[in-house]
């Protein structure tokens, strides 16, 4: 197993999005690679299992830590613990690849919490990539509700200074999410970053879609509060 993580290290392209193909992950090949994995143990469907889901996974790891290799290796971890766990995955109450992404989240929080990773998430509409256009944040899924860092055109290169200014505020971001307690940084990371609806995170936290509503847009307000100025800041500045 160890030789397919490494060998998948590439597979992702280099703007942090999965080149996987959902059609080819349907419901009747998942059930029947996990039969073989819970009731016999089989390394091949272990394998293929991890085909159909390792570029997803890692395009949302990497979307919410920034930083690629943090993401490989926090992929491979989830990897790891989603085959060693598998029993006791419910398709009722989630698909596989929200069990796959919460697993994830986890495994980011804790290497959070353990001083393992630096996170800086990459923004939500689009990478830094170092181009003149407009940078869209979306923080709470509003379109009306975002950071912006203006640029002069698409044929224009951004000062880096204005990059680094983005990554710094979106590290402090995500910093001040890490206070809040695992729930609520899980639910900010499965709508943000894997762009989850409510209901889909709701069921498969086995809460009520209210609830986990709830919880987020409490953290989306603390967010607000906590950042007001400087985002209203940046409005100015691309005015």
């Amino acid at each position: 197993m160890m030789g397919w993580f490494t060998a998948r290290r590439g597979r992702t392209r280099g703007d942090g999005t999965s080149a996987a193909t959902p059609s080819a992950k349907n419901a009747a090949t998942e059930r029947r690679l996990i039969r073989a994995i819970v009731r016999h143990g089989s390394r091949t469907a272990a394998d293929q299992l991890v085909r159909m889901y390792f570029d997803d996974v890692l395009a949302f790891v990497w979307r919410v830590t920034g930083d690629r290799e943090h993401a490989l290796d926090l992929t491979q971890e989830t990897m790891i613990a989603a085959l060693r766990s598998l029993s006791g995955y419910d398709p009722d109450k989630a698909s596989l690849r929200t069990w796959l992404y919460a697993i994830a989240s986890h495994k980011v929080i804790d290497a959070r919490r353990a001083n393992r990773v630096t996170v800086t998430p990459l923004p939500m509409d689009e990478t830094l990539d170092g181009t003149g256009s407009a940078r869209k944040t979306h923080i709470d899924g509003n379109p009306s509700e975002v950071i912006t860092v203006a640029g002069d055109g698409p044929n224009r290169t951004r000062d880096p200074a204005d990059i680094q200014a983005d990554a710094d505020l979106l590290a402090r971001i995500d910093a001040f999410v890490g206070r809040f307690d695992a729930g609520t940084q899980e639910i900010f990371h499965l709508h943000t970053a894997a762009g989850l609806p409510f209901p889909q995170i709701a069921a498969a936290r086995g809460e009520r879609t209210e609830a986990v509503k709830a919880r987020y847009y409490r953290l989306i307000q603390a967010i607000r509060k906590e950042f007001a100025d400087e985002r209203t800041n940046r409005s100015c500045q691309s005015n």
